[in-house]
């Protein structure tokens, strides 16, 4: 399953339908929050995770949430995306 993590709703259906149309599997959700229990109760085998859920465009709260997704599970590959970031936070 892949696990799309935004707050923007436009993105999660986007990417949501995206990913249904080629036949995955996948489920959306808007915050950490709802994410972790699913981290922890299903099978994900990709993230697609937001590095921003406020008006803060730091990517601190993603980069945070991307440490107790790997605290959870260690070898799941996240691909990180954001609509305000910078070259320093790419690096």
């Amino acid at each position: 399953m892949i696990l799309i993590i935004d707050d923007d709703i436009a993105v999660r259906t986007s990417l949501l339908l995206l990913f249904q149309n080629e036949g995955y599997t996948a489920l959306a959700v808007a915050s950490g929050q709802e994410a972790l229990p699913v981290i922890t109760k299903k099978p994900v085998s990709l993230i697609i995770l937001d590095l921003n859920f406020s008006i803060e465009t730091s990517g601190k709260e993603g980069m945070a949430l991307l440490q107790d997704i790997k605290k959870i599970n260690a070898t799941v590959p996240v691909i990180l995306i954001t609509g305000w970031g910078t070259i320093d936070l790419a690096v």
